[in-house]
Order: C-alpha cells, then structure tokens, then sequence
C-alpha cells in the first residue's frame, strides 16, 4: 500500500473519529454523525480504503479513545451497539465498492440508503436482538426515530461523494 493511500485512510479514521464522538444519547443507541462520515468516506475512498478507514476507526475506540459516540473501550462492542459497529466496515465496504462502479447521484443515494442504513440497521438489530432478548421486530422498532435523520445524512453523503467525484482536481488528488 502507497503512503498516499495510508493518509487518506488516516484522515478518513480521524474524520470519523472526531464526528463520531458527538452523541445525543435518546435510548439504547444515540443520534451521532457516525453513518454521515462512513458513507462519505466509503462512497469517497471507495471499497478498500474506506472500509479500512472504518476498521482504524473502531480500533481506536476499541483501544480506549473514546470516539464511539462518546465512548471507548470494550464496552460498545459487548453493548446495545455492537451490531451496527459490525456493519460499519460491511457496510463501508459495500457503498465503496458500489460506488466505485457507478457513481450517479441517484445510485450513491441508493447504496447509501441499502447499505448504510439496511444492512446497519439490519445487523443492530441482530446485535440489540442478542444482547436485551428482544424480539427482532421490537429491536427492529428501536430504528424508527433515526430514519428521517440518517435518510438526510444518506442524501448528504450522496452530495459531498458525487461533488469530489465530478471535481477533477479532487480526482486527481484522490488518485495520486
């Protein structure tokens, strides 16, 4: 891997950080920025650097730094989160290499919308499921109030990924 593309994974990791330690806390899983910055920097970096930008992510919080809605350590990844911190580099993943196929506004929309929010939503709800014992629909339920909030984060993303996509100096300084 070049230097170039270890920076970029750094600075995504560090974006990621510093918006994901915002939280407004409203149940089990809080309102954050968090699905902003991964479809951003998925749809961005594209498949491999943005899933990896994910994964340093989560090991910073895993190591303590308290960057996972405020909070670090083991207890996110043992807690009602866990699901969706699995996702995140799934998911990561999946928008970047969608993205890196076509790349329309439409189409970023949409893998933002399958996979940040879907599959998110989809395996927090496994995870909130596993560790309170809930039913899948009621654990399912407890994504209702992040909808509007996180549809408006998709477009968002959707926005900022297509705008770098189709500036050529942008381009050309993602590539190099």
């Amino acid at each position: 891997m070049k230097i170039h593309d270890m920076t970029q994974i750094a600075i995504a990791a560090a974006l990621l950080a510093s918006i994901g330690s915002i939280a407004i806390p409203i149940g089990p899983v809080p309102i954050t920025l968090q699905m902003l910055g991964i479809m951003t920097v998925a749809s961005v970096l594209g498949a491999k650097k943005g899933g990896l930008a994910v994964i340093v992510y989560l090991l910073l919080g895993l190591i303590g730094l308290p960057v996972l809605s405020g909070s670090g350590g083991l207890a996110p990844f043992v807690g009602p989160t866990v699901g969706y911190l699995l996702a995140f580099p799934i998911a990561a993943f999946l928008i970047g290499w969608s993205s890196e196929r076509h790349r329309s506004f439409p189409a970023l929309i949409g893998y933002n919308v399958l996979f940040g929010l879907g599959l998110v939503y989809l395996l927090g709800s496994l995870g909130l499921q596993a560790v309170f014992g809930m039913t899948f629909i009621d654990a399912l339920k407890v994504n209702i109030p992040f909808i509007i909030g996180d549809l408006i984060k998709a477009v968002l993303a959707a926005a900022i990924a297509y705008k770098v996509s189709t500036n050529p100096q942008m381009r050309k300084t993602l590539a190099s």
